[in-house]
């Protein structure tokens, strides 16, 4: 308490306070009080003025500087992201191109291996009617190397036929038996061995 009244003491010696005392005492418009509302527009835009330029220097030059560092870096940020969006964009056309291409050049290898299917199909067949008519020459060449080869054999059974008749044509002779029954014994001879052959 004692202190509050020694501040108070003390307070009422500043000429501020004593500004206050007299305005107090005197009118508002007076023009001690004029001088007064002067004296204090004029200190307080000083004291704005000096708070501006102080600030200004510690707060709003190194605000600013980092305002335009963030816009800096948001542009950079800005420029790559549209660049990175155009290459990604260049990337995906020429990858749909590659693909297209893939498609195509797929089309034209399946197109390639049909006709090539195609070609070995009908050289196949081409190859297998070939070897089907070789085969075909070859057991007609056979089968008439075989008849011949039968016909030749039966050239000579039929010769040794021949020559077994004529034993017996000749023994017959001998015994006087005419021709007429020759013949016809002949004839029978002839007849059956055919018929054995013929089996």
């Amino acid at each position: 308490m004692y202190c509050a009244a020694k501040l108070l003491a003390m307070a009422k010696d500043l000429p501020l306070m004593r500004l206050a005392e007299e305005a107090e005492e005197s009118s508002l418009l007076s023009p001690d009080q004029m001088a007064h509302y002067l004296v204090t527009g004029i200190v307080t835009i000083a004291t704005l003025l000096v708070t501006y330029f102080i600030l200004k220097k510690v707060l709003f030059k190194p605000l600013i500087k980092v305002i335009n560092q963030r816009k800096e870096t948001i542009g950079n940020s800005i420029s790559d992201a549209e660049a990175k969006n155009k290459q990604a964009t260049e990337k995906l056309d020429e990858a749909t191109k590659r693909l297209d291409a893939s498609h195509e050049e797929a089309m034209q290898i399946i197109a390639d291996a049909r006709t090539q299917a195609e070609k070995q199909s009908e050289t196949i067949i081409e190859t297998a009617r070939k070897e089907a008519q070789d085969i075909r020459d070859r057991a007609e060449e056979d089968a008439k190397r075989t008849k011949k080869a039968m016909m030749e054999e039966m050239k000579d059974e039929v010769a040794d036929l021949a020559v077994s008749i004529a034993g017996h044509v000749m023994s017959n002779c001998d015994k006087g038996v005419d021709e007429a029954s020759l013949r016809a014994k002949a004839v029978e001879e002839l007849q059956s061995s055919e018929v054995k052959t013929g089996e």
